[in-house]
């Protein structure tokens, strides 16, 4: 982990979890989240799910961004998929 990743990280848990997740859509809507630019690929993390072919498995469930304000930059955060909206 970068060193500015290690600041924003003890930074936020020094808030309340809600305040957190809100400084940390607000971070990602202002760009000063540094993303990698798409999904992380490999052949051995590639699979296919009810006839959807993954870049990889890990993704992002609902919950995290509630009202899809930060689709974007979560699309390019390396996830294999992002699901938003409430759970």
């Amino acid at each position: 982990m970068k060193l500015i990743e290690q600041l924003g990280l003890n930074l936020l848990h020094r808030f309340q979890p809600e305040r957190a997740h809100d400084l940390s859509i607000m971070a990602l809507r202002c760009g000063l989240v540094p993303l990698p630019g798409g999904p992380f690929t490999s052949d051995r993390l590639a699979t296919e799910i009810a006839g959807l072919r993954l870049e990889n498995p890990l993704g992002l469930a609902a919950g995290y961004d509630k009202n899809a304000r930060v689709v974007g930059p979560l699309m390019r955060a390396g996830f294999g998929f992002v699901e938003v909206g409430a759970a």
